[in-house]
């Protein structure tokens, strides 16, 4: 078995994110037209912040009392993120512990030492990595 997360990594130059200072209506709009339940958010030097989910911005609609997409122009999604959520790995991180990651979201954002964003990696794709090396099920 590989002993490298990495293999497993989509690089950042792959992977769609947002800037901590978009609006909720620009989260909104690019989850939506790539499809996400969830993304990541950085800041403005790459370092990882938090990922956004459908439910974050589903609860300030809630909260607000509107739907007005246009009223949430003004808001950055730094008010309603919930960066507890989802916590990155290290990039040096074990696999037992990406895979423990893994358990809980469809994806595990990674960092370097310095807190830098540099990709996800996939349930699935450790999924179908587990599949291809298990031997005790056939």
């Amino acid at each position: 078995m590989t002993k490298s997360i990495l293999r497993f990594m989509i690089p950042k130059s792959l992977v769609e994110y947002i800037n901590i200072d978009s609006s909720v209506r620009q989260a909104l709009e690019k989850m939506n037209f790539h499809r996400y339940t969830a993304i990541p958010v950085l800041d403005s030097e790459g370092k990882y912040i938090g990922t956004l989910r459908n439910d974050d911005i589903f609860n300030y609609f809630l909260k607000s009392g509107s739907f007005d997409k246009f009223t949430a122009e003004d808001i950055p999604i730094s008010e309603i993120l919930d960066v507890a959520y989802s916590k990155p790995v290290l990039h040096n991180t074990s696999i037992r512990e990406l895979i423990e990651s893994v358990k809980e979201h469809n994806f595990v954002p990674i960092v370097d030492d310095r807190g830098c964003f540099i990709g996800i990696v996939l349930r699935r794709e450790i999924l179908n990595y587990l599949l291809k090396h298990i031997k005790d099920f056939d």
